[in-house]
């Protein structure tokens, strides 16, 4: 089953400069919020390559705030998938959305493939 799809963080002094999270500080959030959709595809028996991003920053966040980035699989194709990240603060406002595309390797040869129907059938099953 596709992991759990919210992590929460609390922004620490090191994720802010000029007064505000730089913007860098928020796709190391987005990262770390990946790592277990990356085992995830792991246990799949694939592994993925991030071949666009797509950030839409909508409000600033600042020391202290509470974020909580919820992810999910938005769309899969035949050999790539799209994760969807929708990130709020304490007060329910949204900081950003970001939509990242990757493609499916194989874990033996380093070549695209196409996506495991198991992953296919996760996404249906949970959508149901």
């Amino acid at each position: 089953m596709p992991p759990l799809a919210n992590m929460e963080l609390v922004v620490s002094a090191e994720a802010v400069h000029g007064g505000h999270v730089n913007n860098v500080k928020y796709l190391e959030f987005l990262e770390m919020a990946r790592k277990p959709w990356y085992q995830y595809f792991s246990t799949l028996g694939f592994r993925s390559f991030m071949a666009h991003l797509n950030v839409e920053y909508k409000k600033e966040a600042f020391l202290g705030d509470h974020l909580l980035i919820h992810t999910m699989i938005e769309r899969v194709g035949n050999t790539s998938l799209v994760l969807r990240h929708t990130m709020k603060n304490q007060n329910e406002e949204y900081v950003l959305q970001a939509h990242a595309t990757f493609v499916a390797i194989s874990v033996e040869t380093g070549e695209k493939i196409r996506v495991p129907d198991e992953l296919r059938e996760d996404i249906d099953e949970k959508t149901r």
